[in-house]
């Protein structure tokens, strides 16, 4: 072979590996990550002067999974007979009968709905619109307060406060809906003077729609809202959640000299002894349980050593604490320094967690 041939040879070759290890996205295409959106609504929020038989369209950036979009859209207060038609990327809602004069409605899509690719949309989408000359001109605004509980997307419900400090959860049927964004706020406009409202928290841990009491959490505004033509407006309405099933925290130190010991705290519960936590150290320093809402009795035990050097010794909390659902408590101390059983107590410093500016007065923790 001569060399200007090994040459070419060479260079094929490699070509060829070059093409092989060049990446190719799978078949179909590139995988879909964007989000879809709503770039166009017939009519558009805040339209006054609809006409009665006119329907609701939404025109979409991509295709869209319709079994998702149709159980992510409601309407409020429900027109008669709705129906759901798809046009290629629009989608197109009407009634089987009029819609009511001077009346203003709210559609919701949900930022559950999917494209086509199973991708959420994410933001839910509002229009507000109205049959007569005007919006009604009611507005409440505010954020979710909550540690352990998602809030992006947590649904918010409004109901009239004739049905009390707790909705009928077998039936819920709302009279409006809004959705939480990234940070907890949320915020409903043009909604009816005059009428009693009561404003929930929802957060759909079942992920099916409806109230699952051993799962999901619904959360009240304490007090019943009532928005008048001198006070249409209610901002701040900042509704605290808190998880019942999520643990509470408590906190301290382990003091000892020992270096190399093995220690074990431990918190079990007054009602039923054999519910406990623990945790296990080597050497002094802090601790931290993780213990469901109750009382507990706290108390600290050094392991005994090889051939019993050090000796076992043990420092007990000689009151029990009564904890929350999400409260931190810390500041409890165990120290060895007498090191043995029957030492000083734990210094009883609790640090319970400081209370949250926007928790209503009178509300519960």
């Amino acid at each position: 072979m001569t060399a200007g041939r090994a040459t070419i040879v060479a260079a094929v070759a490699l070509l060829s590996a070059a093409g092989c290890a060049k990446s190719v996205f799978p078949p179909g295409g590139p995988i879909d990550k964007d989000a879809p959106r709503v770039i166009a609504t017939t009519p558009a929020d805040s339209s006054v002067s609809v006409p009665v038989g006119a329907g609701v369209e939404m025109l979409f950036s991509e295709s869209m999974d319709h079994a998702s979009v149709r159980d992510a859209i409601k309407v409020f207060p429900p027109p008669p007979h709705p129906n759901v038609d798809w046009s290629g990327r629009r989608l197109r809602l009407t009634w089987g009968e009029p819609l009511a004069e001077n009346a203003t409605y709210q559609v919701l899509l949900s930022g559950r709905a999917r494209d086509a690719h199973g991708v959420p949309l994410g933001a839910a989408v509002a229009i507000r619109f109205s049959t007569g000359d005007s919006l009604a001109p009611g507005r409440i605004s505010g954020v979710l307060r909550a540690k352990t509980l998602r809030r992006f997307g947590a649904r918010v419900l409004i109901f009239p406060d004739s049905l009390g400090t707790r909705p009928d959860t077998t039936d819920f049927q709302p009279l409006y809906e809004a959705e939480a964004d990234t940070i907890g706020a949320y915020s409903f406009a043009a909604l009816g003077l005059e009428t009693g409202y009561r404003v929930f928290a929802f957060f759909d841990r079942a992920g099916n729609g409806t109230y699952e009491e051993d799962q999901d959490v619904l959360a009240a505004w304490p007090t019943p809202i009532r928005l008048t033509p001198e006070r249409a407006v209610a901002d701040s309405i900042n509704i605290v959640a808190v998880d019942p099933r999520a643990p509470a925290i408590l906190s301290g130190n382990v003091v000892a000299r020992d270096s190399t010991a093995r220690y074990t705290v431990e918190a079990r519960s007054e009602a039923d002894s054999t519910v406990s936590r623990r945790v296990d150290r080597v050497g002094p320093g802090p601790f931290t349980l993780r213990v469901p809402e109750g009382k507990y009795f706290l108390r600290a035990i050094r392991q005994p050593g090889l051939e019993g050097k050090p000796p076992r010794a043990e420092v007990r909390r000689p009151e029990a604490i009564d904890v929350k659902a999400e409260e931190e408590m810390g500041g409890f101390t165990f120290d060895f320094g007498a090191g043995a059983e029957g030492a000083p107590p734990p210094t009883p410093n609790p640090t319970p967690t400081p209370p949250d500016p926007d928790r209503p007065p009178g509300s519960k923790e």
